[in-house]
């Protein structure tokens, strides 16, 4: 088989190219209405990184070396963390997730061979916004879920459909001079369509993630003399979803007076409070930092949450009312309590180690700086609410792909601006 691809991409060498680019174009489009969708395209991009690995490359900017020795160190910790706590059935079960963090080496030794990845995904983006909203009106308007849900929950598909619609804005933002009026119109639509399924979903993970990299994208695209009226219609776009769509304003109020009753409360433990969502999210965050400060270094081992609960509950440390969570709903807390402060560190570096090389080459290469700084915003947003992005395998593949693509367009650009 080998032998064969060989002889295909030494015969066509474009085609390697072209079908690279199809699979990135195609990544974003249908990852919420058909499961599996986006990791089965992850998993070929593995694919043909590892086959490619024989192939002669450019040499790593230290940068480069840097990114992919901190990807190997999260999954090397996982590994450290399971062996150290007694491997057991929930290791295994997440031993494909993670995998997904050492793979994505070959994948950005793939991806850095194409100069145009960042365009076709992002132009994937552009066709996904529709498909977002076509399932999003199903779920909503023909099923009568109530919120947008797709194939997975409305905790994903929200978060996914704010992250394609400054995907897109950005596309129109660096493209606008190159483009005519009605692909103007058509990315317009397309960003509006998934801002919509956004708050069809009722996601506050969403919503949230909504207003901090708008505001980010403020201080990334707006000229001081337009700063107060970009402010103004992000202000007026979170206001119009709050007061017109009853799935955002239910959510929002709800949320809001249960912490307000949480954090009123005087006994964590056995007061109401601690029964309502919001409580026990706020809850097992507190309960999270006993697991930290018991368990510091390699922490209890992924999957082991539940079971610590348990012992804390029975200890009368946390509320009976979060025995049935497997996840503290925080992704930064989820990787600290599984993995201690070396996962912590670990995770920290792999989401802001980029973010560092944005910001350096913003000067000299400020499109694919920003780029990079808008994927990073909406995926720390979301990760305040919701441990999926580094459990789910669909959730990690779209946090891991956009990274590397975008991070191999920002080396590129700024190699160029140096030679």
């Amino acid at each position: 088989m080998v032998a064969v691809l060989n002889k295909l991409f030494a015969a066509y060498p474009d085609k390697m190219e072209r079908f690279v680019y199809l699979l990135i174009f195609l990544f974003p489009i249908a990852g919420m209405s058909v499961r599996s969708w986006i990791s089965s395209i992850f998993v070929f991009l593995v694919l043909l990184g590892l086959f490619m690995l024989h192939k002669e490359r450019d040499t790593l900017l230290n940068a480069e070396k840097i990114f992919l020795w901190v990807c190997a160190a999260y999954f090397t910790v996982f590994l450290v963390s399971s062996l150290a706590n007694g491997w057991g059935a929930p290791q295994t079960r997440y031993l494909g997730t993670e995998l997904r963090f050492l793979f994505i080496i070959p994948v950005y030794l793939l991806v850095r061979r194409y100069p145009d990845c960042s365009v076709w995904l992002l132009r994937g983006a552009i066709v996904g916004g529709f498909v977002l909203f076509a399932q999003a009106y199903y779920d909503v308007f023909v099923m009568n879920h109530g919120t947008a849900l797709g194939v997975y929950s409305k905790n994903i598909i929200g978060p996914l459909a704010v992250l394609i619609a400054f995907w897109g804005l950005y596309y129109l933002w660096h493209n606008y001079h190159l483009l005519k009026r009605w692909s103007v119109l058509f990315i317009l639509l397309s960003v509006l369509a998934a801002l919509v399924t956004a708050g069809l979903s009722g996601s506050r993970g969403g919503y949230v993630g909504f207003m901090v990299t708008a505001l980010a994208c403020v201080l990334f695209f707006s000229k001081p003399r337009w700063m107060l009226a970009s402010l103004a219609a992000i202000s007026l776009v979170a206001i119009l979803f709050y007061q017109n769509s009853d799935i955002v304003k239910n959510r929002v109020d709800t949320a809001t007076t249960e912490a307000q009753q949480y954090f009123q409360a005087e006994d964590h433990v056995v007061d109401s409070s601690s029964r309502t969502s919001t409580g026990v999210r706020l809850e097992m965050f507190r309960t999270g930092f006993l697991i930290i400060r018991d368990n510091p270094i390699v922490g209890i081992g992924p999957g082991n949450y539940n079971e610590s609960m348990q012992t804390y509950i029975k200890q009368g440390k946390a509320s009976p009312e979060i025995a049935a969570y497997s996840h503290p709903h925080n992704t930064f807390m989820e990787v600290a309590s599984a993995k201690g402060l070396l996962g912590l560190i670990t995770v920290l570096l792999l989401f802001y180690y980029p973010a560092y090389i944005f910001i350096k080459g913003y000067k000299q290469c400020k499109p694919t700086a920003i780029l990079g700084l808008i994927h990073i915003v909406a995926i720390s947003t979301f990760s305040l609410t919701d441990h999926s992005v580094v459990l789910m395998n669909n959730y990690v593949s779209v946090l891991l792909l956009g990274m590397v693509v975008f991070l191999s367009a920002h080396m590129r650009a700024c190699k160029q601006h140096l030679s």
